[in-house]
C-alpha cells in the first residue's frame, strides 16, 4: 500500500471515528483499516449486533469477581492471619499499603502497556499475575512477608483490569448504565459472599483454600481473553488514540499533563476517597462488630455481608433507575450520595448505643444494607460521567489513572483506619466511615464548578 493511500485511510477513519468510543464506530458496522502493516478491525460496541462484544462482557464480568473477593478477603481473614503468622492487626494492615503500591504502579503503566500490547495483552498480563499470586496464597506461604508481597502484583493486575473494564462498559452503545451496574454488581456480589465463605474455611482450619475461588475465576478469564479480545491490539489502540484526540493534544499525554486536566484530577480525587470509604467499611466492619459489639463470629459475618448485599443491590437495581428518573448520571449520583450520607449518619448514631439483642443487630444490618445500596452506584456513575467529559484518546489513560489512584485510596484509607483505630479505639470506626462518605459528597458537589463546557452532563 502506498503512503498516499494510507493517508486516505487515516483521513477516512478519522472522520468515521470522531464522535464515537474507543473501540466503536458510528456507522454501526464492522470496518477494517490497515495501520502500521496490520489490518485493524473496528466495530460498534453493540452487544446485540456484535457477538465479540458479548464475549468481552462475559470475560470482564468473570475477572471483576476476582476484584470483589480480593478487596474483602483480608479484612475477614484478619483473625486467622494474626493467629497463624503471629502478627498484629497493624502488620496485617500493611497488606493495604503493598496493594497501594501495585495500584500506583498501574496508574503509571496502564496506558504504556496498551501502547505496547493493546487491551488484549494488558488483560492477559493482569490475569496471569492473578493466577500466579492466588496459586501461591492458596498454598499458604510459610512466611507472612511472602503472603504480603503477593498483593503487590495483585494491586497492579486489578488496577489494569479496573481501567480496561470500566472503559469498555462505559463506551457500550446501548444500556451502558445497566451493564455498568451489572459489572460493579458482580464486584459487590463477590465481596458479599466472601465473609461467610472465608468464615467457613477458617472454622474448617483451611483458611488458605478460600483463594481457590479467585484463582478459578482468574483462570477462566485468562482462557477467554485471547478469543474475546483478539482484535484489541496495540496498533488498534494507537490508531484510535491518534484519530480521536482534541486539537492541539498529544495522542498519548504524559502523567502530569493528564492530572492537570480538571476532569481527570477531580475523577481521581473522587475515586480515591470513594473507594477508600467503601473498602474501609467492608474490610473493617467485621473486626468492629467482633471487638466493639462482641458479636458472634458467624452472625457478624452475615451482618458484614449485608453491606456487600446492599452495594450489589444498589448497583444492579439503581443502574436501571438512573436514566429513567434523572436528567443525567451526575444528578443521579448527587442524590445517591446524599442518601448514602444519611444512612451512614444513621449507622453512626445507632452504633453509639450499646446493644446485644438480635433485634439490635438486625437493625444495624438493615442500616448497613441501605448504606451499601446508595454507595453502590457511585463508582459506575462516576466512570460514565468521566467518559462523557473526556476526549476519546484520554479514555484509557484518564480512567486508568483515576481508577488506579482510586485503588490507592482503597489501600491507604483502610490502612489509615487500621492505624487510627489502634490508638483511639475501634469504637470510632463508624465516625471515620461517616467522615469519608461526607467528603465524597463534597468532591462530587464541586464537579460543575471546576469542569467547564459540559453542562449537558453535569
Amino acid at each position: 500500500m502506498s503512503t498516499n493511500s494510507k493517508s486516505s485511510d487515516s483521513i477516512e477513519l478519522e472522520n468515521l471515528l470522531e464522535n464515537d468510543g474507543d473501540f466503536s464506530i458510528p456507522t454501526h458496522e464492522l470496518r477494517e483499516v490497515e495501520y502500521n502493516g496490520e489490518l485493524i478491525k473496528l466495530y460498534p460496541l453493540d452487544y446485540q449486533k456484535e457477538p465479540i462484544v458479548r464475549w468481552q462482557i462475559a470475560t470482564s464480568l468473570l475477572l471483576f469477581a476476582v476484584f470483589g473477593m480480593n478487596d474483602e478477603c483480608n479484612g475477614v481473614l484478619l483473625p486467622a492471619l494474626t493467629e497463624h503468622y503471629n502478627v498484629t492487626k497493624v502488620q496485617v494492615a500493611n497488606l493495604f499499603i503493598v496493594q497501594f503500591c501495585g495500584y500506583g504502579t498501574a496508574s503509571l503503566l496502564t496506558e504504556r502497556i496498551h501502547r505496547k500490547v493493546g487491551a488484549r495483552g494488558a488483560i492477559i498480563a493482569a490475569a496471569s499475575m492473578c493466577v500466579l499470586c492466588y496459586g501461591t496464597l492458596m498454598l499458604r506461604p510459610p512466611w507472612f512477608a511472602m503472603y504480603v508481597m503477593c498483593f503487590l502484583p495483585l494491586g497492579l493486575a486489578i488496577g489494569i483490569l479496573d481501567s480496561v473494564c470500566n472503559v469498555l462498559f462505559g463506551n457500550l452503545e446501548i444500556h451502558k448504565n445497566e451493564w455498568m451496574g451489572v459489572l460493579h454488581g458482580i464486584y459487590g456480589a463477590a465481596a458479599m459472599i466472601t465473609p461467610p465463605v472465608v468464615t467457613y474455611f477458617v472454622k474448617a482450619g483451611k483458611w488458605s483454600f478460600f483463594f481457590l475461588l479467585p484463582l478459578l475465576c482468574a483462570l477462566g478469564g485468562l482462557a477467554l481473553v485471547p478469543f474475546a479480545f483478539r482484535d484489541e491490539t496495540a496498533n488498534k489502540y494507537n490508531y484510535v488514540c491518534s484519530t480521536n484526540r482534541e486539537e492541539g493534544d498529544d495522542s498519548h499525554p504524559g502523567f502530569w499533563d493528564l492530572l492537570r486536566r480538571p476532569a481527570i484530577l477531580m475523577y481521581a480525587l473522587y475515586m480515591f476517597i470513594y473507594l477508600g470509604s467503601e473498602v474501609s467499611t467492608g474490610a473493617w466492619i467485621f473486626t468492629y462488630l467482633l471487638e466493639v459489639k462482641k458479636g458472634n463470629v458467624v452472625a457478624m459475618s452475615y451482618v458484614t455481608a449485608a453491606f456487600w448485599l446492599g452495594l450489589t443491590t444498589g448497583r444492579l437495581v439503581l443502574g436501571f433507575v438512573t436514566k429513567r428518573c434523572f436528567k443525567n448520571e451526575y444528578r443521579a449520583s448527587s442524590f445517591y450520595g446524599n442518601m448514602c450520607f444519611l444512612f451512614y449518619t444513621a449507622f453512626m448514631v445507632v452504633a453509639y448505643f450499646n446493644g446485644s439483642s438480635t433485634l439490635y443487630f438486625i437493625l444495624l444490618a438493615f442500616i448497613i444494607f441501605l448504606g451499601g445500596v446508595f454507595i453502590g452506584p457511585l463508582f459506575p456513575n462516576a466512570s460514565v460521567v468521566a467518559l462523557q467529559v473526556l476526549p476519546k484518546n484520554l479514555h484509557i489513560s484518564g480512567v486508568g489513572i483515576a481508577v488506579a489512584v482510586g485503588g490507592c485510596g482503597s489501600a491507604i484509607l483502610p490502612y489509615a483506619v487500621g492505624v487510627i483505630t489502634k490508638y483511639i479505639g475501634f469504637v470510632w470506626f463508624p465516625f471515620l466511615c461517616w467522615f469519608m462518605v461526607g467528603t465524597v459528597s463534597i468532591v462530587w458537589f464541586c464537579y460543575p464548578k471546576l469542569i467547564k463546557g459540559h453542562s449537558e452532563y453535569l
